[in-house]
C-alpha cells in the first residue's frame, strides 16, 4: 500500500501515489446522513423494543410506564435510577463505538487517533495522514454495529429489567450511530476495488481511484 510521508507544514491535498488518477475530495451529505438517521431511528427502535417486551413483557413497569389519553402519550420513568442507566448506556456505546473502529484500523496496522468534533457533533476514531485500503474502509465501517449490536441483543434477555432497557437505549443509539458509516461504505462499494482514501483533517478527505 502507498505511504504518505506528512509534515505539519504539507497541503492538505497529499501528492497522488504512482498508479492512481488524481484526488477527489469526500464529503459526507448531511442531508443524506439526516434521512438515515430518520429512517434507522424508528426502525430500529421498532425491531428492539418488540425484542424488549417478548423478553421482559410486564416486568417493565418497573422502569417506566405509558400513559395514553385522548390528546398526548406520557412516558414516565419509575426512578431517577433509569435515567442515569440510560445516559450511561449512551455514554459507553459510544466510547465502544469508536474503539470498535480504532480496534480494527490497528488490526490493519493504521496509527489511530481519537477525538470529537464539537463543530460536527460527533466523536471520531481516525488515520489521519495515512492511505487507507478501500476494503479495510469497508470492514472498518461496519464492524461497530455489527460487532456492538450483537453484543447487546442477548443483554435484552437478561432478568433485569432496568439493564435490558439500558441494553435497548444503547442498541439505538449503536444503530442510529452508524448512519455516517453506512453512508461511507455505501459510497465506497460504488468505488473500483484498490482505491484509497485518506484523511488529512476532520473536515478533509480524499479518494483515490487507480488508473484504468
Amino acid at each position: 500500500m502507498p505511504t504518505s510521508e506528512y509534515a505539519p507544514t504539507d497541503t492538505l491535498q497529499p501528492a497522488t501515489p504512482v498508479g492512481y488518477q488524481p484526488p477527489q475530495p469526500f464529503r459526507y451529505s448531511l442531508v443524506v446522513l439526516l434521512g438515515l438517521v430518520v429512517v434507522l431511528l424508528p426502525v430500529a427502535a421498532v425491531v428492539f423494543g418488540w425484542l424488549l417486551w417478548y423478553a421482559q413483557g410486564p416486568a417493565l413497569d418497573a422502569v417506566f410506564s405509558v400513559d395514553e389519553t385522548a390528546t398526548s402519550v406520557t412516558f414516565t420513568f419509575a426512578s431517577g435510577l433509569v435515567a442515569v442507566a440510560c445516559v450511561g448506556a449512551i455514554g459507553i456505546v459510544t466510547v465502544l463505538h469508536e474503539l470498535v473502529h480504532g480496534l480494527v484500523y490497528r488490526w490493519y496496522g493504521y496509527r489511530v487517533s481519537y477525538g470529537v468534533a464539537p463543530q460536527l457533533g460527533a466523536f471520531y476514531a481516525a488515520t489521519f495522514h495515512q492511505f487507507q485500503a478501500r476494503n479495510h474502509n469497508l470492514i472498518v465501517g461496519i464492524a461497530p454495529v455489527v460487532a456492538l449490536n450483537a453484543v447487546l441483543l442477548p443483554v435484552l434477555f437478561v432478568p433485569s429489567p432496568l439493564v435490558a432497557f439500558a441494553a435497548f437505549v444503547a442498541l439505538l443509539f449503536n444503530t442510529a450511530g452508524a448512519a455516517g458509516d453506512l453512508y461511507l461504505v455505501a459510497m465506497l462499494l460504488r468505488t473500483p476495488a484498490g482505491s484509497l482514501m485518506y484523511d488529512s483533517d476532520i473536515r478533509h478527505s480524499y479518494i483515490f481511484y487507480p488508473e484504468m
